[in-house]
């Protein structure tokens, strides 16, 4: 989910889940039973994690329920330039999953991969309106494919800044610059991290969900 300022975000308690059940992500535990927004155990199952635990933040409000948070920017206090990292940070992850933070592209790739996924994309402007943007396909590469991104099927308010540019683009950080830009690296001149064409850009300094 994105969400641009902490203000507008919806008040979820932070709880954490601890069961024999083993769900691959938030959707499943949903279906479980689980109504409440909040830090979970999920269970990664994949060619390259194997089967393994990780943390992440549920949303259990937006659009029925079911989302993982794999993102979030909004008013924490944090530095303009705080997703300005490097190739490393972005692989493993960064921030606190109830602020400011990205899952992890190797978290991202792993969960992505597990099934279908659809990813949504919520915006706050500083006067309070909000928009989304919904795509109903979404997944990206492993490192070594550089994290390709893979997107389809927009619905939404917010207008389509990814397709078709953006679908099989790879991801850039400012020492990785893997975009098609021959003239910089966007990652470079917008501080952050990107997937991005010659001619138009998207930055996913921002939060998201997936389902």
């Amino acid at each position: 989910m994105i969400n641009k300022a902490k203000l507008h975000l919806p008040v979820c308690p932070t709880i954490t889940y601890d069961t024999e059940f083993k769900p691959k992500d938030c959707e499943e535990l949903l279906r479980s039973g689980v109504k409440e927004c909040g830090v979970y155990t999920v269970w990664l199952s994949n060619r390259v994690t194997g089967e393994r635990p990780l943390k992440v933040f549920c949303d259990m409000e937006t659009d029925g329920g079911g989302w993982t948070v794999i993102q979030r920017r909004g008013n924490y206090g944090n530095p303009f330039d705080y997703f300005f990292e490097d190739w490393e940070t972005y692989k493993s992850g960064f921030g606190d999953i109830r602020e400011d933070f990205w899952l992890g592209n190797d978290y991202i790739f792993a969960l992505t991969n597990q099934r279908l996924y659809s990813v949504r994309f919520d915006l706050w402007s500083v006067d309070g309106r909000k928009v989304h943007a919904l795509y109903d396909t979404f997944w990206i590469d492993d490192e070594i494919h550089k994290y390709a991104l893979h997107i389809n099927g927009y619905s939404g308010d917010a207008g389509d800044s990814l397709l078709p540019d953006h679908d099989n683009r790879s991801f850039t950080t400012k020492d990785q610059d893997n975009d098609a830009n021959v003239k910089e690296n966007c990652a470079v001149s917008y501080r952050g991290a990107w997937c991005e064409t010659e001619l138009s850009i998207i930055s996913f300094d921002c939060s998201s969900i997936f389902h």
